[in-house]
């Protein structure tokens, strides 16, 4: 081992010691709870933001008091949001198929959780858009909610660039949006269907009565135990007969198996019994 790779282990075992005493600190000043996040993912994480501001993580919460927009830094940090429209196009077509053949004609309530910057429930909406009934879709709505105010705010805004639409197909280009600038935002009559609002989904209470509940890509953030206490809100928001759509590399906590049934094969789309 060289003399480089000793001080990185120093300074990972530091940071690791460090961090509960980190996370308490977040908690209390901000009400962020990373607590049961995967400890190696929040190492990860941290780690560029001390590298980042030149600090070990003792400092670093001396700097957190000295500058509070470094709270906001480090959100960011830990909750890098990457998305686009119509990400994994199997599982919308999977869901689109649904919707047309037992939904068509009914009031369907979708909720986002996780949301990012809105390409996700923009993307529900216009499948709603497609598959539904003119007088059914005055009455549907997406629900769309995430942690991260900043994010929320520029999904209200709406526009998007092109890297972010590959898998927006010509025609829907067309009917869903105004090219403006080089950029690419959604038209009044998707936005309208979707609510943005602030919710932490560790902490917060769900919401209910959803026909369609869209989580991909969180759970892999969580430990297990959080998993679980997350995946029982999911649950309760979920009505029977309802499509959960998680991300390709999570699986649904063992005691919730019995529950649920697959729709097709590897989508990691699921039916809830009942």
């Amino acid at each position: 081992m060289n003399v480089l790779s000793i001080f990185r282990n120093e300074a990972n075992a530091g940071i690791e010691q460090g961090l509960p005493a980190l996370l308490e600190k977040i908690y209390a000043e901000r009400g962020w709870d990373f607590r049961g996040y995967k400890k190696m993912t929040l190492l990860r994480r941290i780690s560029k933001r001390l590298q980042a501001s030149g600090t070990s993580i003792s400092e670093y919460e001396r700097l957190l008091d000295s500058d509070p927009q470094e709270y906001s830094r480090l959100f960011s940090s830990i909750t890098i949001k990457v998305s686009e429209f119509f990400r994994e196009p199997e599982v919308f077509a999977a869901v689109a198929e649904v919707l047309r053949n037992e939904f068509c004609g009914t009031h369907v309530r979708a909720w986002c959780c996780g949301c990012a910057c809105g390409e996700e429930p923009y993307s529900v909406a216009m499948l709603l858009s497609e598959c539904l009934g003119m007088d059914a879709l005055v009455k549907a709505k997406v629900f769309a909610t995430d942690i991260d105010p900043d994010a929320l705010e520029q999904a209200r805004r709406a526009t998007y660039r092109i890297d972010s639409m590959l898998n927006v197909p010509p025609e829907m280009m067309e009917r869903y949006f105004i090219q403006k600038d080089g950029q690419h935002k959604v038209k009044y009559a998707i936005r309208n269907l979707v609510k943005f609002g602030t919710l932490d989904i560790v902490q917060s209470t769900p919401l209910s009565g959803m026909q369609l509940v869209v989580c991909r890509n969180l759970f892999i953030y969580f430990g297990k135990p959080l998993q679980e206490k997350v995946f029982q809100k999911l649950d309760y928001a979920l009505r029977p007969g309802g499509l959960l759509a998680l991300g390709r590399a999570e699986v649904l906590p063992q005691q919730f198996m019995p529950g649920y049934a697959p729709v097709g094969k590897g989508l990691n789309l699921f039916r809830k019994k009942g």
